[in-house]
């Protein structure tokens, strides 16, 4: 990994957000491009054509500041002991959805890593409207952090991947094993049995293929009994020394996404940790 994004609102959750970007950026010596995406909402259509473009300009100008600002916030911790750069910033502004620009930079920039905070919602609006983090996640080509609004910084060292079908997880646990090694983390592969599920033994042998098929040392498995997956799961994060929840995601179909919402989707509305959301290859 070395091409990071960091997509910004200016909301206070975001600034949470910066801090995990800036710290992995420390550690791979990578590259960050923060990011902000504007649109004027034209209440008048017969509102004059350079007043809407004055609204434009003033817009992009505010978000270029803004964005210097944050540039000018992080010097201090891009130093080594010599006071050279450790990574490399860029500030980038466009205009249009915030979801669709943030999908043309990832891949307009070679992105490795998207690092961005999470609102939340709730009820009917986390099933129709959703959010623009869990927007991203569905779509987003690579990686995914989601950073909470009631976390501080701490350093990565245990993650949990919540996965739901062991064998064809694997793709998306390489993934994992690249970030899982900025910091040398320890993983555990978490599996919730539900109720009438007889697959203890079948995720144990695969677990050992996996073990066998990678030089990762610290991995670990942890099947669980449940009647629900994500209680079983947020049950095994808040009681466990956890810093990133992992889990992998896939393309749906339209009426899937209104009447099966994704588990990773919904945890992106529920988890108080960091979530790292990976794509089913």
């Amino acid at each position: 990994m070395k091409n990071i994004l960091f997509p910004t609102d200016f909301s206070p959750n975001a600034d949470i957000a910066l801090n995990y970007a800036v710290e992995i950026c420390r550690k791979i010596s990578g590259n960050l491009l923060l990011f902000h995406a504007y649109s004027v909402q034209l209440i008048d259509p017969n509102m004059p054509a350079e007043i809407y473009l004055s609204a434009y300009q003033e817009e992009e100008k505010s978000a270029k500041e803004r964005l210097e600002e944050l540039s000018k916030k992080i010097i201090d911790t891009n130093k080594d002991i010599d006071g050279q750069s450790i990574f490399k910033t860029e500030a980038v502004v466009t205009q249009g959805l915030a979801v669709d620009e943030i999908i043309s930079v990832i891949k307009d920039y070679k992105i490795d890593l998207v690092i961005m905070g999470t609102h939340g919602a709730s009820g009917i609006t986390e099933l129709i409207l959703g959010s623009s983090t869990a927007s991203v996640m569905e779509k987003s080509p690579v990686p995914v952090l989601a950073i909470p609004s009631n976390v501080t910084y701490k350093s990565i060292s245990n993650i949990v991947y919540a996965y739901d079908d062991i064998k064809s997880c694997l793709p998306s646990f390489k993934i994992l094993l690249e970030f899982a090694g900025i910091f040398n983390s320890s993983i555990t592969l978490l599996h919730i049995i539900e109720s009438g599920s007889n697959s203890e033994e079948m995720n144990k042998k695969e677990f050992a293929k996996i073990k066998n098929t990678t030089d990762y040392e610290d991995i670990s498995l942890e099947l669980v009994k449940e009647e629900k997956v994500i209680e079983g799961i947020n049950d095994y994060v808040y009681s466990h020394d956890v810093d990133v929840l992992a889990m992998a995601i896939k393309k749906r179909t339209l009426i899937d996404k209104i009447f099966n919402r994704s588990l990773t989707k919904k945890m992106a509305y529920h988890t108080r940790i960091p979530l790292l959301a990976l794509h089913k290859i």
